[in-house]
């Protein structure tokens, strides 16, 4: 491949890693909202998403799976939006790789489709974040509660949580 045929190939490239950073983010708001269910109802109901159907899921499916733990609906439409993007992108750019010069200019960043691709990928992340920090948030915050009132946890938290800072 060619130095201006690999300069084509970043933009998908970049759309592609962060929507990856988004499927990622995804499963781990949804990690962190089964053990905040776990943690406040393992004794009344038991509640379990298999960690196997979080991890195998791909996006849009992740989006469904959060959508019942958010009141965010721009941010649910917004992932919609870039998971159809994704979709078309990965066929679109699949088929065009290797078709030489004319077939990559479609995939190089002065294609508005693909600015428009990025762009919405991006505006996703910090309100990704947001959700992410309020979901570790709550889950450390039962958790101490929960220690602080000696009850017994036999519930595993996926991913741990991090040591208190000093």
């Amino acid at each position: 491949m060619s130095k201006q045929d690999t300069t084509y190939a970043d933009m998908p490239a970049k759309c592609m890693l962060h929507y990856q950073f988004i499927e990622e983010s995804l499963r781990y708001c949804l990690y962190r909202c089964q053990t905040l269910i776990n943690l406040r109802l393992s004794e009344l109901l038991p509640s379990e998403l298999q960690l196997k159907t979080i991890d195998e899921s791909a996006l849009p499916r992740l989006i469904e799976l959060f959508k019942p733990h958010t009141g965010n609906e721009t941010l649910i439409h917004k992932l919609r939006l870039v998971s159809n993007h994704r979709d078309a992108l990965a066929h679109q750019g699949l088929m065009l790789m290797g078709r030489g010069q004319e077939a990559a200019k479609l995939l190089s960043e002065q294609n508005p489709e693909l600015q428009a691709f990025l762009s919405a990928a991006e505006q996703c992340i910090p309100t990704l974040q947001q959700e992410t920090q309020m979901l570790d948030k709550l889950v450390k915050q039962e958790y101490q509660r929960l220690q602080q009132a000696q009850v017994t946890l036999d519930i595993e938290i996926i991913p741990p949580l991090a040591p208190p800072a000093d």
